[in-house]
């Protein structure tokens, strides 16, 4: 098999009038001989630990050529490297990537694979290769400790667990706070917090930051740093969930003093901070 495919290889090579060097024959052995994902740099390892005198760029240059023979593809980037896996003969399936760890897990499915070909003679679509990418956390992951919005640092990058259901006004959801959704903390300011969803920054106190509980994703180094005299300012502390007219905040047990009184709960501060 392996021989086939080096015979073809060099049947590309020429074809495409490049020089067929046993440089890129010993580079598409060793490729062929992985199980899973690699990158150069591991790629680059294991051919010294052969006493190979193959160097990265070589590398590099050889990478696009098995690309466009059909023998790699590029399934995934981590901390800025690209990671490849070896296409022949392999079978249609799901790559699910922690965000926290970078663990990575392969998933293969006969659904999936019923489903593509389906899709492919539904379209007339030649398929040559694909692959899917799913990002979440691993189950270990998972387990790790949570805690509460109140409790983070700036920079901190979290997943939202869940939303409070005593204390939750129809404002916070429009403005991006849903479960599962990443929220990262910009400045920490005595009572009040400047968190980030998307691209809107929003000013929440720590009594309710309290009541929604988080999951740690990653730490990312916050450069900027927003005054707290400009995010705790009269003008943004002002309680802007302000009901429409039959649109009350999400609380069964206070919806009618809510209608009455046109604010929501005493404590429930949140307000839209233009991003800078």
């Amino acid at each position: 098999m392996k021989e086939e495919i080096l015979k073809n290889f060099r049947d590309f090579i020429r074809k495409k009038g490049l020089k067929y060097t046993s440089e890129r024959e010993e580079i598409l052995q060793e490729i062929l001989s992985i199980e899973g994902h690699f990158d150069v740099d591991e790629l680059h390892q294991r051919l010294r630990e052969k006493k190979k005198k193959i160097s990265k760029p070589s590398i590099y240059r050889s990478i696009p050529l098995f690309k466009e023979a059909g023998y790699i593809q590029e399934v995934y980037r981590q901390d800025g490297h690209a990671h490849y896996e070896v296409t022949i003969n392999k079978s249609p399936h799901l790559h699910f990537l922690c965000l926290r760890c970078g663990k990575v897990e392969e998933i293969v499915d006969p659904e999936i694979e019923r489903l593509i070909q389906q899709k492919e003679i539904e379209s007339g679509f030649k398929l040559v290769t694909h692959h899917l990418e799913s990002f979440g956390l691993c189950k270990n992951c998972q387990l790790a400790d949570t805690t509460t919005l109140a409790h983070l640092e700036k920079g901190e990058v979290v997943e939202i667990l869940d939303l409070p259901s005593d204390v939750m006004c129809k404002k916070l959801l429009a403005m991006g706070f849903r479960k599962g959704e990443l929220l990262k903390v910009v400045q920490v300011c005595g009572r009040t917090i400047l968190v980030e969803i998307g691209n809107s920054r929003i000013v929440i106190n720590k009594e309710l930051a309290e009541k929604i509980p988080v999951r740690a994703v990653r730490t990312e180094k916050q450069v900027e740093d927003v005054p707290c005299e400009l995010i705790n300012k009269e003008e943004n502390m002002e309680e802007i969930c302000v009901l429409e007219e039959k649109e009350a905040c999400m609380m069964q047990d206070e919806k009618a003093s809510l209608q009455n009184n046109k604010t929501c709960p005493q404590g429930f501060l949140v307000k839209l901070f233009s991003k800078l």
